[in-house]
């Protein structure tokens, strides 16, 4: 009993402790967020320290700033800035990275310089308010060197939040000290008088996007027409931090710790003239950085316990534990365990009342571990079967087979099995040349509205969109799902894609617009391929990579379509295909033959009796001889 007691314990113990980081955790401490608002209550907002204003769809679609691209918005960003700043403002921070400049646009048919000096008034404005404005980077967003320049040493700070194993952001760590640190959340506490140099984490009691006092940007400058707006917006800015940020749905989205948090009614909230965005599920990028500094500014706040705080939580649950698995009857110790739990939960919430996070899995997972061995123990000696059960529990609790548990009942198992598929590239022709004519918001669009057309297309076919690749699609086609004839349904799939080019010129408004369209046939991998936190379903193989370099024969032969001879010996006897290339593919060891559907609409430029398609090594007759009946 002595023994069974001191492994239990000491297996809760290893337990409880290694659950501090489980995926699982973050959730856990999300709902004690909500239990702990429900107990508490919502509080007023109107003394939160910082207000955002936002780039929303009612900004954008308003009459003064629907004609002006976003990326030309420097000037307005800066007149409203410096408005605020007048209105009493103790600082600014864009979450915006001004990577482009108007003033290096040239024309491109006459090389003049046509908005030079375009940006003069924010660089200035920048200039003007060093240590009181900044703006943004990212891991792959710097701003332009002139918008750098100007905002000088310390004007420039990351807006990067860190997540933890879940994917959610909870916690910020400070740089000491704060006024110098690269993160933008420490430079404005910093501005706003706050002393902290530990990691937190926020607690915030209602959803960000409905409490957190917010201007559209079209409010700002509307209410700096009038005396009257003048002095409401002197009544947003007055003694607060500025974060200036994108509130368009689904851009610069992140899952936080708000999610499950009621929303604060619309007439408790400090909002503008235009109202709020709607709530997304996620919640925007600047909103994160607001509650960061507003919950550190008002205590809103949990920090790390104190060393030896958690080590001695689970020695006491873990004991708990043992001991009600030893002398308690077995049929009790489910009520044991869900007391247990809930009491551990109860001390992790008094922990958040104090402003300290006590991670809410070790205690009960302490608990429900010894509990459990100590269990199993007990059955051991009434059955008179010690030794086998000590032995069999004592590889149960090694440390790799508990990692292989663990990984097994959160993940499925890595790897995949091998298929015969086909596999598609379909790539705009031209994007990069069309992309540079258009607005980056017109890029996306013609993009979106040419992949929603092919994938339902692919989709109609039965087959399954791998991947996005710029500006190109792979699909597969008999996986994951069982296809009875893939190579005739992609054939039929690519057929009616590019049956579609008029409809999807004239959607986009790109009469250049082209498409092309590689498939082959073969075995590949199917399955998850990935690691621990990110993995994706996929398909590997050489027949991915052959049929790419089958794509660039497209592209040399000027046809639209071009499947290999895997492909087209599948298809059946009424459909033309012609050969239109034979060689050795680059990293293949053997000749291959490429293929096309005989048909008009397949070929790029128009076909006579005497036109010759270039095939590498040779050419080709573009004439009925070269029709070839594979299955004859």
């Amino acid at each position: 009993m002595i023994l069974i007691a001191l492994v239990a314990t000491g297996a809760g113990i290893a337990i409880g402790l290694s659950a501090k980081k489980a995926i699982w955790e973050g959730w856990v401490t999300d709902r004690l967020f909500q239990v702990k608002t429900a107990f508490e209550g919502v509080d007023r907002v109107e003394s939160a320290p910082v207000l955002v204003v936002g780039l929303d769809n009612v900004a954008l679609n308003s009459e003064r700033l629907a004609p002006i691209p976003r990326v030309l918005m420097a000037p307005l960003l800066a007149e409203a800035g410096q408005a605020l700043l007048e209105a009493g403002a103790v600082a600014v921070g864009y979450d915006f990275v001004f990577a482009y400049s108007a003033d290096s646009f040239v024309d491109p048919s006459t090389g003049e310089p046509r908005l030079k000096g375009f940006d003069l008034p924010f660089q200035r404005y920048l200039y003007q308010n060093r240590d009181r404005v900044f703006i943004a980077h990212t891991e792959v967003g710097v701003p332009h060197r002139s918008f750098t320049a100007a905002a000088g040493q310390g004007g420039v700070r990351s807006v990067i939040v860190s997540t933890d194993s879940d994917g959610v952001v909870r916690q910020h760590t400070p740089r000491l000290p704060l006024s110098e640190s690269p993160h933008l959340i420490d430079a404005l506490l910093a501005k706003g008088g706050v002393q902290i140099s530990e990691r937190f984490t926020a607690i915030p009691s209602t959803r960000l996007a409905t409490s957190i006092p917010y201007l559209s940007l079209i409010d700002v400058l509307d209410l700096l027409e009038t005396e009257a707006g003048q002095k409401d917006l002197r009544e947003f800015a007055a003694g607060r931090i500025v974060l200036f940020g994108g509130l368009l749905p689904f851009e610069d989205e992140h899952l936080y710790s708000d999610r499950f948090l009621p929303h604060l009614p619309a007439e408790r909230a400090e909002t503008g003239p235009s109202g709020r965005p709607r709530v997304q599920p996620q919640t925007a990028g600047v909103f994160i950085l607001a509650d960061f500094v507003a919950a550190a500014a008002t205590g809103r706040i949990a920090l790390d316990p104190a060393p030896g705080t958690l080590p001695a939580l689970a020695i006491v649950f873990a004991l708990i534990g043992a001991v009600a698995g030893l002398l308690l009857p077995l049929a009790s110790l489910p009520f044991v365990a869900i007391l247990g739990s809930v009491l551990a939960l109860g001390i992790s919430l008094v922990g958040l009342s104090a402003g300290v996070l006590l991670a809410p899995g070790v205690m009960p997972v302490a608990c429900l571990s010894a509990m459990v061995v100590s269990g199993v123990g007990k059955v051991g000696i009434l059955q008179r079967r010690q030794r086998s059960l000590v032995k069999l529990f004592g590889h149960y609790l090694a440390p790799d087979v508990i990692k292989q548990m663990a990984a097994s009942e959160q993940l499925p198992e890595l790897g995949g099995d091998t298929r015969p598929v086909v596999v598609a590239f379909i790539d705009i022709v031209g994007f990069t040349k069309m992309s540079e004519s258009l607005a980056d918001r017109d890029v996306v669009r013609v993009v979106n509205a040419c992949f929603d057309e092919i994938g339902r297309v692919i989709t109609k076919h039965e087959g399954y969109i791998d991947k996005y690749i710029g500006d190109a699609i792979m699909a597969v086609w008999n996986a994951p799902n069982k296809v009875e004839a893939p190579e005739k349904a992609s054939v039929d799939a690519a057929a009616e894609i590019i049956g579609l080019l008029d409809q999807l010129r004239q959607i986009t408004g790109q009469p250049p617009l082209d498409l092309r369209i590689a498939l082959n046939a073969g075995p590949v991998l199917v399955g998850d391929i990935g690691g621990e936190h990110r993995r994706s379903f996929t398909v590997m193989g050489t027949t991915v990579n052959t049929a790419s370099r089958v794509e660039s024969v497209a592209k040399d032969c000027k046809v639209r379509l071009a499947i290999s001879g895997s492909v087209a010996e599948k298809l059946p006897e009424d459909y033309p295909v012609a050969e239109i290339w034979t060689g050795q593919l680059r990293g293949l060891s053997t000749d291959i033959s490429v293929f096309t559907l005989d048909r008009p609409e397949m070929y790029m430029e128009p076909r006579n009796g005497t036109d010759t398609q270039a095939t590498g090594s040779k050419e080709i007759a573009a004439d009925p001889g070269n029709l070839v009946n594979l299955n004859r």
